[in-house]
């Protein structure tokens, strides 16, 4: 019996910005600040049995700052299994969200961002709704799909390898313009 299932998995790391770093260390620094408010006020006042207190809200100020700082770290995991695609999220390493769930052969297109012969602009309309999951280092390497998730028409940008489109290329030929050893996908080190 020949086993004809397809399972492709792939992690895109998104760049941290620099305004995504100004806001990680502004978030520490004022984290800083606010535990020390906390912790000097009753000093200067001469409340010393407040203490148990402070050390609770300078344990909470700390473990919220800490959330904040880290769910900045993001990364997108793209699926398929068999002819259905799906794209996660995972903030932090730790929490991951469903984005986008479908099956590739619903896909309306899959086309370079940068293709002239099929331009986003096709897509690019108020009724979608729009999801960047994608590094933000590799623009040349980045495709759009445009779908219908549910009653809602999708425009998603991804960062595939070669192995995804492969995957959409075999469940959709028709729509996906890609085509196997014709336009590979340049891989960053």
């Amino acid at each position: 019996m020949v086993n004809n299932d397809s399972y492709v998995e792939q992690l895109v790391k998104k760049t941290v910005t620099s305004k995504e770093k100004l806001g990680k260390v502004l978030t520490i620094i004022l984290c800083v600040f606010a535990i020390l408010f906390v912790n000097i006020v009753p000093l200067l006042f001469g409340i010393v049995y407040l203490f148990i207190l402070t050390g609770v809200l300078s344990f909470g100020i700390g473990f919220i700052t800490y959330r904040s700082v880290t769910n900045l770290n993001k990364e997108y995991e793209y699926s398929v299994v068999n002819d259905s695609f799906s794209v996660d999220i995972i903030k932090g390493k730790t929490r991951r969200s469903s984005l986008f769930s479908g099956s590739i052969r619903d896909f309306e297109m899959v086309a370079k961002l940068k293709d002239d012969r099929h331009p986003i602009s096709e897509f690019d309309k108020p009724e979608y709704l729009r999801a960047q999951c994608v590094s933000g280092d590799a623009k040349e390497n980045e495709w759009y799909i445009a779908t219908k998730m549910g009653e809602h028409k999708v425009l998603l940008t991804i960062e595939p390898e070669e192995k995804i489109l492969k995957a959409f290329f075999r469940y959709n030929p028709r729509n996906v313009m890609y085509r196997p050893g014709v336009n590979a996908v340049k891989k960053e080190k």
